[in-house]
């Protein structure tokens, strides 16, 4: 359905969330495809690409509508991948996810503070405003899972920071890196919280690494899933003289 400029009208950002819709912009779109944001912008404006618009009257481009689009003119799309069948229900601890998010503050400090310009580092050091929201989001998604005793429910949000880290080329190996540090400041903080004899649940350590496992894991499946849709666009058929 399209408005009457010809735009295709702009779903809620709810609507999106409760179908669980991945997008991309502009330019994650350009980089998973292999061609200019030019290029994806023409098309999106031509119908040639599907694309809708936000509330706010941004362009957005569908994962799952591109994998589509790049399998019927035979590009490789990426699939679903998982390293093991996984269980979706764990305890849920959602003492223990109360903590981490009232420590919030406490995590990223100790992420920040590992970064020291006397120990040099594989890939630079992030900017502190960068780092405070990759943080941030990454508490939020073992929070939840572990508050609802279902990690597999959020990880998406970890798999599209995977994604999106992955379409940046080599220097998107950062991602990686970057949530591991935090994966392990929230370790250390849980730790600390049983130390300080906060009342945790009895299983809320194991709980707590096997989310972490599964947002890893999701960061490494969209990580995957972009360098498998790198590869350029086969080419076309050739032009008629």
């Amino acid at each position: 359905m399209t408005d009457e400029d010809g735009w295709p009208r702009a779903r809620s950002a709810r609507a999106d969330r409760d179908r669980g819709r991945r997008t991309l912009t502009a330019s994650e779109a350009a980089a998973l495809i292999g061609v200019s944001v030019a290029t994806i912008r023409g098309w999106a404006d031509q119908g040639r690409l599907p694309s809708h618009r936000t509330v706010g009257g941004h362009r957005r481009f569908e994962l799952d509508e591109l994998r589509l689009w790049l399998e019927n003119r035979g590009a490789p799309a990426p699939e679903s991948r998982r390293l093991r069948p996984t269980p979706q229900e764990i305890p849920a601890c959602p003492r223990l996810a109360r903590e981490l998010n009232a420590r919030t503050e406490a995590i990223i400090e100790r992420v920040l503070a590992g970064y020291d310009p006397e120990v040099p580092t594989p890939l630079p050091p992030p900017s502190q405003p960068s780092m405070r929201r990759l943080a941030l989001r990454f508490v939020r998604v073992v929070a939840s899972g572990l508050e609802s005793g279902r990690p597999g429910a959020t990880a998406g949000r970890a798999e599209l920071a995977g994604l999106r880290g992955g379409l940046q080329g080599p220097s998107g190996a950062r991602v990686l890196v970057e949530h591991t540090r935090v994966a392990a400041a929230v370790l250390l903080e849980a730790e600390a919280a049983r130390s300080e004899g906060v009342e945790l649940e009895e299983l809320a350590l194991p709980s707590l690494h096997a989310v972490i496992d599964h947002a890893q894991a999701a960061v490494a499946r969209g990580f995957e899933q972009a360098h498998s849709l790198r590869s350029p666009l086969p080419p076309g058929p050739p032009t008629a003289r």
